[in-house]
């Protein structure tokens, strides 16, 4: 099975939230009291995803108990002055002496604030005595998921110890950055980090994805069955674990997965949570026993069904204080166990659902869980439609994004907002730099597809991950933090090879616990126009011939026109797709288009009917849109060119004829 060697590894990891000091202004009311009052407003960074409430949490801290009523004012992107806001629900409070925290709901519907337009904020809190505390968040833009995913230009995945100095690092230099609660970092520590640079300017506030594994219970990590049926989390109503439900199963090579699989599983009554697996065993037969979890042998932690409605239960009411990991409620919210408050979930372990043809019984992690492909897809969904509002990344699980594959079927595009390619060229193995096929199979193959899902317009943000290993780690370590030696441009081809797809590139060490610059410090500052790629399939370990430039091909069905074409690649994306049309002769590609009669019209990138499959895919092509406004018999030249998110097209000059139907 394709798995994350070492996001499982590490028991140093990092989540996200909590408190941010906004600007504090303290004013007295004029009223004499025998002991001065002395307060202080912190308000956290609030969400800028664009909904109609908005929750808005702060610490309120106090010499001394107090009751107090809050409000909020807010001056829209245009406006000179402040004006009160809607505050929907409780908006009095009771304090106690010391550190207090509360929530409150901005109705920013009601109060028409515009997506895309910045406004500021104003928190104030007024005492009993009338002294009144304010704190002040400027330049708060609220935007589509979509938007603010494709904001992001770089990211930090950091499982160590956080330190001050790294906590500085972060929230100054990184956009987005990926940690796990595990680590020991606090709520306020993950807070710091989310208002960036400036805890009053919204503008430059960091996304924070908090770990979370789906595939695997790493609350079982090192337990033995026997342990686990000592413990009724891990029995529930016993009638676990479950196999593969498939008429014909076991498949060790794999088969169809139906759309209607029961994603509850087969239940083997073997006296633990519904919600384990035991395919690995009666697939094979050697590794573990019949009726008992199959556990990952590399990491030692239980494989889940992620489908299983009780495993949706669990993963939302974990606390890291009782189960040593955090689940959802607490890694998203601010009042469940340590109330992290994270802008979404780092979603690791999908490659549970491989396709059994990934692993047979010889490899060191086996895997013959593809039966569960139906109900990861529908965990994430429930994650989803459970938090509308919050960012979802998915580490690997490639084979969803793979039209060879029948995963595709179940393709979490629409879900997602980030895909990691972790290991995309440098891995954490130290016995070679990198496996030069199982590069070719991820740069020709897999990243390909991959990209070309991202593009479409429920599509996603792609991340790549590599490491600075290999048979000389320490050279490379070196390299990673600006020695300049001969492991430099190992690492440098890293980043070229990632960045120039258009992938977001981090490089770190085999435990994750690098910050560096190195790819900012290393990349290209411009962006170059688009070049074009490949969907064909080669032989494994092998590069494809050549790119599939522009126009490849014109669908004439009925009275309807189809183009179809491949995919492009550009560090600016998303790549959108301009088809233009010229009527009775071909283009004069020496003079600009806008000085020729030619339309130009933007293309949908919509999936032909033979897309997904097995076979030849020398005619087939990821995307297609119908040409409308053609007049019946007569003859137009078509041609397609890429454009990046920087506005830059590529200059090629292939044109196809036909005469309209």
């Amino acid at each position: 099975m394709k798995s994350l060697p070492i996001l499982y590894f590490l028991t140093a990891l990092v989540c996200c939230a909590i408190t941010l000091s906004a600007c504090e202004q303290t004013q007295s009311s004029g009223v004499t009291h025998e002991k001065s009052t002395e307060t202080k407003l912190d308000l956290w960074t609030p969400t800028q995803v664009d909904a109609s409430q908005i929750p808005l949490t702060f610490t309120y801290t106090s010499n001394k108990a107090a009751s107090y009523v809050v409000d909020l004012l807010i001056k829209p992107e245009g406006s000179t002055e402040y004006r009160k806001a809607t505050l929907d629900g409780n908006s009095s409070f009771e304090s106690k002496e010391g550190e207090s925290d509360f929530t409150v709901s901005w109705n920013k519907e009601k109060d028409a604030i515009q997506a895309n337009l910045t406004v500021d904020l104003r928190l104030t809190t007024t005492d009993k005595d009338g002294h009144t505390t304010s704190s002040d968040l400027n330049r708060l833009r609220f935007e589509s998921r979509e938007t603010i995913r494709n904001h992001v230009q770089n990211y930090l995945i950091y499982y160590g110890k956080w330190t001050d100095s790294l906590i500085d690092q972060a929230r100054q230099k990184y956009r987005l950055v990926i940690l796990d609660t595990r680590s020991g970092i606090s709520p306020k520590q993950i807070a710091k980090i989310r208002a960036g640079k400036d805890p009053h300017d919204a503008s430059d506030d960091v996304l924070v994805l908090a770990y979370v594994s789906i595939g695997e219970d790493l609350r079982t990590a090192g337990m033995s069955p026997d342990d686990m049926k000592k413990d009724a989390r891990f029995v529930l109503d016993g009638s676990g674990p479950s196999t593969d439900p498939r008429a014909g199963a076991p498949f060790p090579k794999g088969s169809d997965v139906p759309t209607d699989l029961d994603l509850k599983g087969k239940a083997s009554n073997g006296g633990f949570a519904p919600f384990y697996l035991n395919d690995n065993f009666v697939t094979f037969g050697t590794i573990g026993k019949a009726g008992t979890p199959d556990f990952n042998t590399n990491f030692k932690a239980a494989f889940v069904n992620p489908g299983h409605p009780e495993w949706f239960k669990a993963l939302l009411d974990m606390k890291l204080q009782t189960d040593r990991v955090s689940g959802i409620k607490e890694l998203l919210s601010h009042d469940s166990g340590q109330g992290y408050g994270c802008d979404g979930l780092f979603l690791d372990t999908l490659d549970t659902a491989a396709p059994n043809s990934f692993t047979n019984a010889s490899s060191s992690n086996q895997g013959q869980f593809e039966w569960t492909q139906p109900g990861m897809k529908q965990l994430i969904a429930n994650i989803r439609q459970a938090y509308p509002n919050r960012f979802l990344l998915a580490n690997r699980g490639l084979f969803f994004y793979n039209p060879d594959l029948t995963a595709y079927t179940f393709t979490l595009r629409g879900l997602v907002d980030f895909v990691l390619f972790e290991s995309y060229r440098l891995d954490s193995s130290q016995a070679q730099w990198f496996n030069e096929a199982t590069f070719n199979d991820n740069k020709y193959n897999y990243a390909q597809k991959l990209l070309a899902e991202s593009d479409r317009a429920d599509g996603f943000r792609v991340l790549s991950l590599g490491y600075a290993e290999g048979p000389n780690g320490d050279l490379m370590k070196k390299a990673l933090n600006g020695e300049q030696n001969e492991a430099s441009n190992m690492l440098l081809a890293d980043v070229q090879e990632a960045t120039d797809l258009g992938m977001v590139h981090y490089i770190s060490n085999a435990q994750v616990a690098a910050i560096d610059t190195y790819v900012m410090d290393h990349g290209e500052a411009a962006a170059k126009p688009p070049i074009w790629g490949n969907t064909l399939t080669p032989p494994f370990g092998k590069p494809y011939t050549e790119p599939r430039v522009g126009i490849q091909n014109i669908d004439i069905r009925g009275k309807d026109v189809f183009v179809q074409w491949d995919v492009a690649h550009s560090q600016a994306r998303p790549i959108s797709y301009m088809l233009y049309v010229k009527e009775g002769q071909d283009f004069d590609l020496k003079q600009d288009m806008k000085t020729q009669e030619v339309q130009a019209i933007p293309l949908h990138l919509g999936i032909p009917l033979d897309y997904a499959g097995r076979g030849d895919r020398s005619k087939r092509y990821p995307y297609e849109d119908k040409v409308e406004g053609l007049t019946s018999g007569k003859t137009y030249y078509l041609l397609i060119r890429a454009r990046n998110a920087a506005n830059q097209f590529d200059n090629n000059e292939k044109s196809m004829k036909i005469i309209a139907p």
